[in-house]
């Protein structure tokens, strides 16, 4: 039972705003120290917190560890391709940046759950939130835009695609939350038929 439990809170909704809060935090103390060891340290707190006080959904883990191996990738692909660069030169991800991957994984079940059906406007604040997200952290870091006006771009297009796609393949992943609502995915029919 996790201490936000719908039994032990009548609240709407306070994991969100849980796990909203402690994504922003964990964030904020990855991009701060721009240190591999701080940064992995904060992944395990951050995992641990998550799953003592908001839990962990059907099929988050499976989740966060390919949202976190797809963002890796991502992140070294944009340093690669001279979207991002290091202090000014040419670099591959650094492993804190990566780090940044799982902690914002768990916010796709919980903190944005439900926006996958509002497919525009997910595709808004995936676009908006990417770009102030990277902005903030090219303003903390090291991390430069390899151009100041196609750096941005890139992102918002980018993350206008990348954030509903997240988010319905988290849907999926989460399962149905109620069995006499939804539909067996194998068999095409209710799941309590």
């Amino acid at each position: 039972m996790t201490l936000f439990d719908a039994s032990r809170w009548p609240l709407p909704a306070p994991s969100r705003l849980v796990n909203g809060t402690l994504f922003n935090v964990s964030w904020l103390a990855i991009i701060l120290s721009q240190s591999a060891l701080v940064a992995i340290a904060v992944v395990l707190v951050h995992l641990w917190l998550h799953a003592r006080w908001v839990g962990l959904q059907h099929g988050e883990r499976l989740l966060i560890a390919g949202v976190t191996v797809f963002g890796g990738m991502l992140d070294q692909l944009l340093f690669y391709t001279g979207v991002f660069n290091l202090a000014g030169k040419s670099a591959l991800a650094p492993v804190w940046l990566t780090c940044v991957w799982p902690v914002f994984a768990t916010t796709l079940v919980h903190a944005f759950a439900g926006m996958e059906r509002k497919v525009w406007l997910a595709a808004i604040v995936g676009a908006a939130g990417g770009v102030l997200s990277y902005g903030a952290g090219v303003r903390l870091t090291e991390v430069a835009y390899g151009s100041a006006v196609w750096g941005p771009v890139t992102l918002g297009v980018l993350w206008a695609v990348m954030f509903p796609s997240l988010l319905l393949i988290a849907a999926r992943m989460r399962g149905p939350v109620d069995n006499l609502q939804s539909w067996h995915p194998v068999v095409g029919r209710r799941a309590s038929d």
